[in-house]
């Protein structure tokens, strides 16, 4: 009876240790762990999206050329604000291809390329806007360039044409779009 005396108040000893130590107050840490969260800075200008337009065509002989116009904004151009919002300038690459895909011609353009033929407003708040096939003769193929407001609510632009010639050779000039056929009114009774 002794040894369960005994084994009964060691039991008892430690069921009270244990409640003892568990009523004990933990040790609060004393620093606050906050996550940082850091803003990542926005562009500081907005890119056009990038776009490719291609055709074909018969040119020099009746032989078939495909061009290819690829435009893509470009943030190491310097940064033009038009009507109070940052854009970054594009850049087009203009490629003609002869029959059997070999290249004929390719060049990138900016707008310092036509500066020669914009007023002041449009070399300073205008960007590469764009370019589109025009027409071409025996001699030269023409494209039609748009530069001005990347913001299609305002319509504050200018086009240009860009000749290339079949040494390929460019040239620009001011583009004089083509008549519209009168309208035939019908005669009213």
């Amino acid at each position: 009876m002794k040894t369960s005396r005994l084994a009964l108040y060691s039991m008892a000893l430690t069921m009270g240790a244990m409640a003892f130590s568990s009523c004990k107050e933990k040790k609060q840490d004393e620093d606050i762990i906050v996550e940082k969260v850091i803003e990542k800075p926005k562009d500081s200008a907005t890119t056009m999206p990038s776009e490719t337009k291609n055709g074909e065509i018969q040119w020099i002989n009746g032989n078939k050329y495909t061009y290819i116009i690829e435009r893509k904004g470009d943030n190491t151009l310097p940064i033009v604000v038009n009507h109070d919002e940052p854009y970054y300038d594009n850049r087009i690459l203009l490629t003609i291809k002869r029959s059997d895909g070999t290249e004929f011609f390719s060049q990138t353009f900016t707008k310092n390329s036509f500066t020669g033929l914009l007023n002041n407003e449009i070399k300073a708040h205008g960007v590469l806007l764009s370019m589109a096939f025009d027409k071409c003769d025996a001699n030269n193929m023409y494209f039609v360039v748009g530069i001005g407001s990347p913001d299609e609510a305002y319509e504050d632009f200018a086009l240009v044409q860009l000749i290339v010639s079949r040494m390929g050779d460019t040239s620009v000039a001011t583009y004089t779009p083509p008549e519209l056929p009168l309208s035939q009114e019908s005669p009213s009774n």
